[in-house]
């Protein structure tokens, strides 16, 4: 009977997305504002029917499975009406698209394991609360002031710490643990290091900030490199690389900057072995199947096997990859709703960085068109990179899908890039509650 109710579900689901991804595009380019209560209502339902399907899974009904989709849909619709409220942020649907991926990657991570649900929905909460934090604790800073070296400081004492401290989890030593508990300084960094650059660039293309922003990114990517972190190391130097073409009105630093990563990266070939066999691994992975990219190609098989439409919600087999609740949880979405669905998940994450880059060119401040930039830029790219990796595009790097794969860090810093659009875009607009 499952079987059955799981392959007619699959049909809800693109269903469900296909209609939000479809109200989101009338809201966004058309103006059909009046659309905007049925996103809330889509998710919901979507959240609820996932959740109840998987809770009747086994022989007896799994009450934590309704209890997780409820909690999700409380959080969702308090929080929503908090923002419109207290913070007075008018454009909700940056938070409506969030919430979407939110609510699939929490389904797939009960799916996978209830204990991952439950931890990132706490995590969902606590970020949650970071908008109200981040938004008092930006009024009271004077915006105008430069925190450059503060800000470029705390970049380098954090990439030190780690590298002296760091735990290696997955082969990358890009984790600190603090009181039992383990967080990626990395995640964090991306926000810090968007607003540093921005910065920096910002006080015009002269050879003192391109000499500043250049040694900055490569002492980054260096310690990167050192850490095995190539998937932090590809996302910094990437928006490094963005901001520096907007700003340079000669292109020859920004070629210049492509060219040394270039060289870098193929330095970085010879000296590393962890990247060579990353790099033989994506060139030929089934010659090491049973080895080197046996990640890679359990992900390709998974996603060939489920096809258009998918096996249905709880009948794929995506256990069979490693780390699929980080790195491979678009693989798992693929597997048992299908392509469509995959295709639909990249089609809102590409609405969130759209959204972004609107906002940036909608700002009269240098820094803080250069700020939303990043910020957006990088939501993009990350994405372009994990989907690229999971289907062999590129060499895997671990980073996660935004707002969908498990983890706190990454959870939160996503959150926290949200927040600071909003509150860059509300500064210009000059919409921001006082």
């Amino acid at each position: 009977m499952f079987d059955i109710l799981s392959w007619l579900h699959r049909y809800i689901f693109i269903f469900l997305l296909a209609v939000f991804f479809i109200i989101n595009i009338a809201i966004y380019f058309y103006n059909k504002k009046f659309l905007q209560p049925f996103l809330p209502v889509i998710t919901i339902i979507t959240a609820f029917s996932c959740f109840g399907l998987l809770s009747i899974s086994s022989e007896n009904i799994d009450y934590h499975g309704i209890s997780t989709g409820v909690a999700f849909c409380l959080q969702y619709i308090v929080m929503r009406i908090l923002l419109d409220r207290l913070l007075k942020i008018n454009d909700i649907l940056l938070f409506d698209l969030t919430n979407m991926l939110l609510a699939i990657g929490l389904i797939w991570l009960y799916r996978l394991n209830p204990e991952y649900a439950i931890k990132q929905t706490l995590f969902a909460v606590l970020g949650d609360t970071m908008y109200f934090f981040i938004f008092f604790l930006l009024k009271k800073v004077d915006l105008k002031k430069d925190y450059t070296i503060y800000l470029g400081l705390s970049i380098l004492a954090a990439l030190i710490t780690t590298q002296v401290w760091g735990v290696e989890v997955y082969g990358s030593k890009n984790w600190l643990e603090l009181l039992g508990y383990r967080f990626q300084p990395s995640e964090f960094l991306k926000i810090i290091f968007v607003i540093y650059i921005s910065m920096v660039l910002s006080k015009g293309p002269n050879k003192k900030t391109l000499l500043i922003s250049s040694a900055s990114i490569l002492v980054a990517v260096a310690f990167f490199a050192l850490q095995r972190d190539l998937g932090s190391a590809l996302i910094f130097f990437a928006v490094y690389l963005i901001l520096l073409f907007v700003i340079d009105d000669k292109i020859y630093p920004t070629l210049a900057s492509a060219a040394a990563a270039l060289v870098m990266a193929a330095a970085s070939y010879f000296l590393f072995g962890h990247i060579r066999s990353r790099v033989e691994a994506w060139l030929n992975p089934w010659k090491y199947v049973s080895d080197k990219s046996f990640q890679v190609t359990q992900s390709l098989f998974a996603i060939a096997s489920g096809g258009l439409l998918g096996a249905g919600l709880n009948l794929g087999y995506p256990k069979y990859i490693p780390a699929v609740h980080t790195d491979f949880i678009f693989s798992a979405i693929c597997e048992e709703v299908g392509i469509l669905s995959g295709i639909i998940i990249i089609l809102l994450l590409s609405m969130i960085t759209l959204i972004g880059l609107n906002y940036s060119k909608n700002c009269n401040e240098i820094v803080n068109k250069l700020i939303c930039l990043g910020l957006s830029s990088m939501t993009g790219i990350q994405t372009l990179v994990i989907i690229g990796g999971v289907l062999n595009i590129i060499p895997i790097t671990g980073v996660t899908l935004p707002f969908v794969s498990y983890g706190g860090s990454s959870l939160l810093s996503q959150m926290i890039n949200i927040c600071l659009l909003y509150f860059v875009s509300m500064k210009e607009t000059g919409d921001s509650h006082e």
